[in-house]
Order: structure tokens, then C-alpha cells, then sequence
């Protein structure tokens, strides 16, 4: 089966389908609401709602996950329910009606099994679940399945066809999970003798089915072998419980893979179902965030940049500080070439990215400098965090010019000193200018004299003093 990804995420498989525009989305693209958990999505174009997918691309190849079908065998239900075989086949009379009810009940619980693990639950169906519903139904059912199979290798021998024979055994090998499976599901002896429904269990797995058929074929003869290699060395009467408790063990770990196998591949087989984790919903302003942001990338990419705007310029009336939001609505008003509309919005977003990301501060300043040359931050904090962030992307005089003159623009900013300081550092390692770091250095010790930054400034301009002497 081979998975459809998000149209717009090709790494990323697909969960919602919108009909009418013939798009994919994954959970990239479509986040939940966790305050409205009824709440159908709607598609980012069309608004249309969007058609649930299930997990049929996000789900485990079932042979990936062998380990995990041993250990859902080992849980109390399952273990429980082996114990009941394994004592039953010790002190159970024999009496026809007493077996028939006992192979009834464990028939109900392996087709539990199977459902249960169909839908991807974790935790086994609990062992009264087989006490319930309809057990007799499913046993005689099952029992008309198997007699009818036997009935056709009984008819094969009759030919005195060695090779005729093997392909009928071969075949009904082949042939029979997918029965179970019918039978487990459809609840009805038609579905799992149909060639049409079996089938479609067959083709939805493709070559696939090949590798399930093999697992289950060597889940199917342990007990055997375990019992066989148990057998010179204990008794009857305690081999016989070991036997039946193998045989509970290793029937549920084989159900556990067959309803498996119907979850990794419900999309074939018409069946909608979603992983027992479900996909992350977010409570209603992380939402509406996710969404906006989503929203706006599909519309980018569709060619509708217009409305991508109007969209990142409606959440941010909802949530006007969000990093996020901002840093997206900038880069789109940068990459559209709005030039008013992006410097007007700089006004708020800079001083914003500065005090929480100074790398996002310093390239919607390089992206400002494009759309205006001499653009300058009017707040001195502001030209102090964005040079510093350009200084350490090696951008020096670009990070220079946001400092010069900084005493003279912003008469009354407490840490003239600090930034100065900033800047003789960029002259000197950055540009290797130590003269002018010098000169900068002198007019801070000599307009700021009682500057806490004293000792920096001392021991930075012996530095340069050795390094002017080598020159």
C-alpha cells in the first residue's frame, strides 16, 4: 500500500482529504482545537469540511512492531485467559458440551483480540468481555469455516494428486487469515466465506499478506515445537497444561498482528480508524496560532500571498505579541516588497524580536536596510541588542552603524558605556581597527568616568595597547 503524504509536506503523511479541492493535508497543516474536540476541520482553501483519513498513512508496518504483539500477549487478561485454558485441560471433565462451551469462549476472546487491536488499543480486551456477546455464534461460525476447509483438503486428497492436494493446503494456509479477519469484524459466516470480502483483505495488503501468512505460520506451529522440545523431560499431566497455555499465549499474540494488519491498512479496506494516541490538539490560542500559521504557508504556496496576509494580519489583532506571528508577517511583507507596510510594522516587531531572539532582531534589520538604507531603531536598547547580534554574525559594520553617535541620538540612555564598549570591541576584532576602538574607549572613560564598566574598559584598552605596539 503505498501512503499519501501532505500535499504541501511531501515528508509528512497524510490524516485529512478536502474533496472539492483534491488536497491532502497532514497534522502539519491541520491542528485541533482542544476546546471544541467536535469540531470538524475545515479546509485552509475551500473551508469545506475536511474528510478524516484515520491513521491509514501514519500507522507502523505491522513487522515492525513484533515485539510489541509478544508483549500484548503478556498482559493480565491474556495471561489470565491462557491460565483458564491450561487448567481446564487439567481438571476440566470430559464432557463434549463443557469443551465446545470452553473453545466458544476463547473463540469470543481471539476475535476480541482482533477487533480490539483493530483499533488500535494498547490495552487487551478483558477476559469477562469473553464471557459476553455472542460466543457460541462465533465459535459455530468459525467451526463451519474450518469444517468447510477441511472439506476441501478432504476433496483435493480424493484426486490421488499429490501436487493437487498441496496447492489446496497451501492454498487454504494462504486463504485462511484472511477469513479470521472477515469473521472477527463482520461478525457474519457470508463475509468470511465471500471471495469478494476475503479478497479484499488479501489486496489491500498486497505481497504484504505473504509476510503476515509466514509470521503467523511460525506463531501458529510454536506451541508445538516448544511442547515437542518440553516433552522429554515432563510428564503428561504437566505438558498437557503447558500445551493449552502456549496455545492461549502464542493465539492472542497472532490476533494481536491480524487486527493490527487491519489498522495499518484501513484505507483499502474501508475503514476509518485513529491511533489510540490521536493527533495533538492545542487549547483554542495555540490553536488559532497553529492555524493562522498553517493557513498562511499553504496560501503562500498556492500563489495566494494576498490572503496570507490577511490571515497572519488577523491573528496578530488576537495575539499582537507573538514571535512567531510577527517574524512570518514580516518576512512576507519583506518577500512581497511592501516597503511602507513593512518598515511600519518594524516598528513593533523589532524592539519585540530584540528582547526575545536578537538573531530574528538582527535579520529583519538587514531585510529594513534593504527597503531603506539609512533605517535606524528608535530605541537605543534596541540598536544596542541588534548590533550586538550582528557583531556575532560577523556583520561588523552593519552592527557599527547602529551604535554611532548613540550618545548624541539617545542623550539620556543609561548604558552608553556598555555599548561603546560593544562597539571598540567590533573595531577592533572585526574590522582590526584599533585606533578608532582606542579613541572610543578614552571618550567613554572620559565622559563616564564612574561607569561600573571600568574595569572592562581598562583591561580591553591594555589589550589594545599591546596589540598597537606590535603593529
Amino acid at each position: 500500500m503505498e501512503k499519501t503524504h501532505c500535499h504541501y509536506h511531501s515528508a509528512q503523511p497524510a490524516t485529512w482529504h478536502c474533496v472539492p479541492c483534491q488536497r491532502h493535508y497532514g497534522d502539519c497543516c491541520i491542528p485541533l482545537n482542544e476546546d471544541a474536540p467536535e469540531e470538524t476541520p475545515a479546509c485552509p482553501l475551500c473551508r469545506d469540511p475536511l474528510s478524516f483519513l484515520g491513521a491509514a498513512n501514519t500507522a507502523q508496518p505491522f513487522w515492525e512492531r513484533i515485539p510489541s504483539f509478544f508483549a500484548y500477549g503478556c498482559q493480565p487478561s491474556p495471561l489470565a485467559f491462557s491460565a483458564i485454558l491450561a487448567l481446564a485441560s487439567l481438571f476440566m471433565p470430559s464432557i463434549i458440551l463443557l469443551w465446545i462451551a470452553l473453545f466458544s469462549v476463547a473463540t469470543k476472546y481471539f476475535h476480541s483480540v482482533i477487533e480490539a487491536s483493530s483499533q488500535a488499543e494498547k490495552t487487551a480486551p478483558h477476559l469477562l468481555s469473553a464471557f459476553t456477546g455472542e460466543g457460541f455464534s462465533l465459535f459455530f461460525k468459525q467451526l463451519a469455516v474450518f469444517f468447510i476447509a477441511m472439506a476441501a483438503l478432504w476433496l483435493a486428497a480424493d484426486f490421488n494428486s499429490e501436487a493437487l492436494f498441496w496447492v489446496v493446503n497451501i492454498g487454504i494456509l494462504l486463504v485462511m487469515p484472511a477469513s479470521i479477519i472477515r469473521l472477527a469484524l463482520d461478525k457474519t459466516l457470508s463475509a468470511a466465506l465471500s471471495p469478494d470480502e476475503v479478497g479484499q483483505v488479501i489486496k489491500a495488503m498486497g505481497w504484504r499478506y505473504l509476510i503476515l501468512c509466514a509470521f503467523l505460520f511460525i506463531l501458529w506451529q510454536s506451541p508445538t515445537w516448544v511442547t515437542y522440545m518440553l516433552s522429554h523431560g515432563l510428564p503428561k499431566v504437566v505438558l498437557v497444561p503447558v500445551a493449552a497455555f502456549l496455545f492461549g499465549y502464542f493465539g492472542v499474540v497472532m490476533c494481536a498482528m491480524m487486527g493490527y494488519a487491519v489498522f495499518q491498512y484501513q484505507g483499502p479496506l474501508g475503514y476509518v480508524i485513529a491511533d489510540e494516541d490521536g493527533q495533538a490538539a492545542f487549547p483554542a490560542p495555540e490553536y488559532q496560532r497553529r492555524r493562522a500559521l498553517a493557513e498562511a504557508e499553504i496560501r503562500v504556496k498556492e500563489g495566494q500571498s494576498p490572503q496570507a496576509l490577511e490571515t497572519l494580519a488577523q491573528a496578530l489583532q488576537r495575539t499582537p505579541d507573538d514571535l512567531k506571528l510577527n517574524e512570518r508577517y514580516h518576512q512576507l511583507l519583506f518577500g512581497l516588497n511592501a516597503r511602507e507596510r513593512c518598515l511600519h510594522h518594524l516598528a513593533h516587531y523589532l524592539p519585540q524580536a530584540a528582547r526575545m531572539s536578537p538573531a530574528l532582531a538582527a535579520t529583519a534589520l538587514l531585510n529594513a536596510r534593504q527597503l531603506k538604507p539609512d533605517y535606524l531603531p528608535d530605541d537605543a536598547l534596541v540598536c544596542e541588542k541588534v548590533a550586538g547580534a550582528l557583531l556575532e554574525r560577523h556583520k561588523t559594520r552593519e552592527g557599527l552603524s547602529l551604535l554611532r553617535n548613540l550618545h548624541q541620538r539617545f542623550p539620556d540612555y543609561p548604558h552608553i558605556p556598555r555599548a561603546y564598549l560593544l562597539a571598540a570591541r567590533g573595531f577592533a576584532e572585526g574590522l582590526g581597527q584599533v585606533e578608532p576602538a582606542q579613541k572610543l574607549l578614552a571618550f567613554v572613560r572620559m565622559r563616564y568616568p564612574d561607569s561600573p564598566l571600568g574595569a572592562d574598559i581598562a583591561a580591553l584598552e591594555a589589550t589594545l595597547s599591546r596589540l598597537a605596539a606590535k603593529v
